[in-house]
């Protein structure tokens, strides 16, 4: 009974082996951490050295005069302009006149880093990681899009013991339409 067990063992050994053994062929990497795959090599047929394959001079040269820009566009409209400052207990927003849009959003409580006096940013207009909360309304002609001009009565909001601030932004139409964007913060 004690040599049945002895086998077992050798042979989950065995498999544990062979398992660890295949798993570090797939998974090793070299000093500069690229991913070392082994390669088989495969016979060629010989039908196959018989294919016909194009010459460069079968292939006709066609002059391009095409030039691509691959620059990204990056839109600063938000980085410049007026914008309204909300305060609460948790966040510090900054809203962008521009189209009632949300630009940056910051955690007062939480640093960037340990021991930094820099808040941790949410929301950010950095060209590098932009990212914003926008709306609009359609039809666009008669209505606010997020590229229309807001406007507000304070640039700064303070929440300060309230149960809750609304943050105004209103837009006036040539058409005598009168839109208000609220934005509601609570503690």
């Amino acid at each position: 009974m004690n040599t049945q067990k002895i086998f077992l063992f050798i042979a989950i050994f065995l498999t544990i082996f062979i398992l660890w053994d295949k798993w570090e062929l797939t998974q090793s990497t070299d000093e500069n951490g690229n991913t070392i795959t082994q390669t088989a090599v495969v016979p060629v047929d010989s039908q196959d050295t018989a294919i016909d394959v194009p010459t460069a001079s079968d292939v006709p040269i066609v002059s391009s005069t095409v030039t691509e820009d691959t620059t990204p566009i990056i839109d600063n409209s938000f980085t410049q302009g007026a914008f309204t400052t909300v305060v609460t207990d948790l966040l510090t927003v900054e809203i962008s006149h521009k189209g009632g849009t949300i630009i940056n959003a910051y955690l007062n409580e939480y640093p960037k880093e340990l021991k930094s006096e820099e808040k941790f940013q949410l929301l950010s207009n950095s060209p590098d990681r932009i990212f914003h909360a926008q709306s609009g309304l359609i039809p666009v002609e008669q209505m606010p899009t997020h590229q229309s001009e807001y406007t507000s009565e304070r640039q700064e909001y303070f929440l300060q013991g309230n149960n809750e601030l609304i943050v105004p932004l209103i837009w006036r139409g040539d058409n005598g339409v009168v839109v208000t964007k609220n934005y509601h913060f609570k503690p």
